[in-house]
């Protein structure tokens, strides 16, 4: 009798639990239902958030001293202009020393001249061996040979002058490791470093954003996915603030696997925002055709 009581109270409370999850269910579909209706969204609308198309950090290859920063936080900046210099006083000093021995070029100089000199001296000397033996094979054969080591010399000492401009162009390129240039047009967004402390290799110093092109990015069904394609248009309804805007957006990427666990495939699509009203990292819609089941 007691084991049949505590069964019918197991039983009851089990069909309480059953119905208030039902009633959760229900309370969460009409809320998501809300808040389709809020975006003016239907049933083709599959939501997904916003990123900017490049998201940078920049890092100097090298050591040192931040010695100036001549931007700063929420400044635009174009590609290829300069952001901040570490220090570089001795990587100066070194390409100008090394540009002295590169374009001096007395010793290379000093050695032609001693070539073409030995080089006259030994066709009169040959000339004269040849015609009228006024001088001995021994003197001609070692001014054979003092011609050929002036030769070889001058072939050195022109080695040695390439060496001396790789060394500078070297030099050149460990001075502008020195410095840090934007690889994008963007807006600064993170100065993670100051004027005056250091830094190390691979270091965050700072990040960009390219805020002009933005990705819209969701996740949804297999059986929809495979409906889209590469340069497919769409349309996409992006927050902003407590209203909405719509953009014209491109597919670019489908995903060719699916995520095992959720059973969705991410899709991306570009979208212009030149305008600057889309902040990336806000949540959106986007609208596509669900094929009939």
């Amino acid at each position: 009798m007691i084991f049949s009581q505590v069964f019918s109270g197991t039983m009851i409370k089990s069909q309480i639990l059953r119905r208030i999850l039902l009633v959760l269910v229900v309370a969460v579909s009409v809320f998501n239902c809300n808040v389709i209706l809020l975006f003016g969204q239907d049933a083709s609308s599959v939501s997904g958030i916003t990123e900017s198309i490049r998201d940078v950090t920049l890092s100097a290859s090298v050591p040192g001293r931040i010695s100036k920063i001549f931007l700063e936080e929420g400044d635009r900046v174009n590609k290829g202009q300069l952001i901040l210099n570490l220090d570089k006083t001795l990587e100066e000093l070194e390409v100008q020393r090394r540009k002295l021995i590169w374009e001096s070029k007395v010793e290379v100089e000093s050695a032609a001249r001693k070539e073409a000199t030995l080089k006259s001296l030994l066709d009169s000397t040959r000339m004269l061996f040849e015609s009228t033996k006024s001088v001995s094979r021994e003197e001609l054969e070692k001014l054979e040979l003092e011609y050929l080591l002036s030769v070889a010399e001058r072939q050195r000492l022109e080695i040695v002058e390439q060496r001396e401009r790789i060394e500078h162009d070297l030099a050149l390129e460990n001075l502008e490791k020195r410095s840090l240039g934007s690889p994008i047009q963007g807006i600064i967004i993170k100065l993670l470093i100051k004027e005056g402390e250091g830094c190390e290799p691979n270091q965050p110093l700072i990040r960009l954003v390219d805020t002009d092109r933005c990705l819209f990015i969701c996740n949804i069904e297999e059986r929809t996915g495979r409906t889209l394609k590469k340069g497919q248009s769409v349309n996409l309804k992006i927050q902003t603030g407590a209203s909405s805007i719509e953009k014209k957006g491109t597919i670019i990427f489908t995903s060719p696997v699916v995520d095992p666990a959720s059973g969705l495939l991410e899709v991306k699509a570009k979208f212009d925002n030149h305008d600057g009203k889309v902040r990336p990292g806000v949540s959106g819609f986007m609208n596509i055709r669900i094929p009939n089941k």
